[in-house]
């Protein structure tokens, strides 16, 4: 029976023209992305039959857009067009430079509206011309502050703090309340400060935060350079990428307590990943909270498959990069750089190479050039040994059991990830906490660290811990410190 199907496409401009900068392309191919092309399958029980493909284009929810209206607001001077061009310019600018624009800056730019307005077609056009200088200038391309007198931090100014605040927590520029709000200077204000932290987390914006910066804290570039081959499947490292994100995002609209970083009762997942992980009753491509129990053995950062599997060696564990990873994203403690001339493990030797991966590590941690680094580092990734190169658990590799029991450099030990779990939760909350601390302070601050900053990074790991290790709480903490608010 004959139907008829409607695709809407987001498609590309395939004949942009523009007079001021004189591009025409009128004539020529669109992108070859752009085709629409109809191929007969199998799905289809027999040949297609086209009666007729009618496109029609552009298609808006709305005209004008909200976008356009956003700049080309609503004013008794629209039929004034130097009067409402002046308006546009300072409102625009003033959201772009995130700062109180000057009579001078507006001025400037009036005086280019005015010369581009001679050879353009209509007023908008000359308008989005002068826009787009706006836009190519430093003041919105960079985030420049004066760094105050040395030795003395200088406290922000009303509009610095709006702009650190909504690039902390929306990777964007500050909307129009804080605008406002640091226009009255009342911003700073403590009550006034934690209150837009509280309705910027709740917006849909904040999960810009949650990607950017969970990606940074657990240095997931390297999960990208994992290639999908015959077990990982584009969709399964997808939702491996996604699943740490999920888990941050979750435990902040919970508050949940950062601790549960190291271990929870539940996971993110969806049907791809809850496959991966032996888990049922999960259906659909949507992430969502999933209970464990004890059984599962998972929970926590520590055992996700995508942070297991970029940091394996691409064929099997690697408990080299999986330590050194815990030190350096979780306890910030990253361990000294290896000595020069280290020797190989010699996997020609047919007696290492009869060796378990951790026998290997062992031998070669005799070495006594190679003992004092690796003695911080091996019983941490041993830990992780009862999980393959994708991160999936296993009690035997080539028919031997897996032994991921340790020993710490102090004597305490480790007995596989159970035990890794328990001695950071008995041992090392506050080094974790503060570690935590340090790592949302540099990407807040969007800067290194420094000896100096060391006072406050302590005082907002106290108030975290006497709160009850919230993640939201930690969040606030920051935004809220002396720390954030000076330059």
């Amino acid at each position: 029976k004959p139907e008829s199907y409607q695709w809407d496409i987001p498609m590309g401009d395939i004949y942009p023209r523009n007079s001021v900068r004189k591009t025409s392309r009128l004539g020529s191919m669109p992108n070859p992305s752009e085709y629409i092309r109809l191929v007969n399958s199998s799905v289809s029980q027999g040949d297609i039959q086209v009666s007729y493909v009618e496109v029609s284009g552009p298609v808006y929810d709305q005209w004008p857009p909200e976008a356009h209206k956003r700049i080309f607001f609503k004013s008794g001077n629209t039929d004034q067009e130097p009067v409402y061009a002046r308006e546009i310019l300072a409102d625009f600018m003033t959201r772009a430079w995130r700062r109180k624009v000057t009579t001078a800056d507006v001025e400037q730019k009036l005086r280019l509206f005015h010369r581009m307005r001679k050879s353009c077609d209509s007023f908008e056009e000359a308008i989005v011309e002068v826009l787009s200088t706006v836009l190519s200038s430093p003041e919105f391309l960079y985030l420049v502050r004066d760094s105050g007198k040395p030795g003395k931090p200088a406290q922000l100014s009303e509009y610095e703090l709006a702009t650190r605040l909504s690039m902390f927590l929306w990777c964007s520029v500050p909307d129009k309340k804080l605008l406002d709000l640091a226009g009255q200077g009342s911003l700073s204000r403590p009550g006034t400060l934690a209150g837009e932290v509280r309705r910027m987390l709740a917006d849909p914006r904040s999960e810009r935060f949650s990607k950017h910066f969970v990606r940074q804290w657990l240095d997931m570039q390297l999960l990208d350079f994992l290639k999908p081959g015959r077990e990982l499947r584009p969709l399964l490292k997808e939702a491996m990428q996604e699943e740490p994100i999920e888990l941050f995002q979750e435990m902040l609209l919970r508050n949940e307590s950062v601790l549960n970083f190291i271990h929870a009762d539940y996971t993110m997942a969806n049907e791809r990943l809850a496959g991966h992980y032996g888990l049922t009753k999960v259906s659909g491509n949507h992430f969502r909270r999933v209970s464990l129990d004890p059984a599962h053995q998972r929970g926590g950062l520590l055992t996700q498959a995508g942070l297991l599997a970029m940091n394996s060696s691409g064929e099997d564990s690697n408990p080299l990069k999986r330590g050194i990873w815990l030190l350096e994203s979780l306890l910030n403690d990253p361990p000294p750089p290896p000595p020069p001339a280290v020797p190989e493990i010699d996997l020609t030797d047919p007696e290492i190479a009869k060796m378990t991966l951790k026998e290997r590590i062992e031998d070669h941690r005799n070495h006594p050039a190679c003992m004092s680094c690796h003695v911080k580092i091996d019983p941490w990734g041993i830990a992780f040994e009862n999980f393959d190169a994708l991160g999936r658990w296993r009690d035997k590799v080539k028919g031997k059991p897996v032994d991921a029991t340790s020993r710490l450099f102090n004597n305490e030990p480790l007995h596989g990830m159970d035990g890794l779990k328990r001695f950071l939760l008995k041992n090392r909350q506050d080094q974790f906490v503060q570690a935590l601390v340090h790592k949302l302070a540099v990407y807040a601050l969007g800067r290194p660290l420094t000896f100096a900053d060391r006072a406050g990074l302590e005082e907002i790991t106290a108030r975290v811990r006497q709160q009850g290790d919230g993640l939201g709480t930690l969040i606030k903490e920051v935004a809220g410190s002396e720390l954030f608010r000076t330059k």
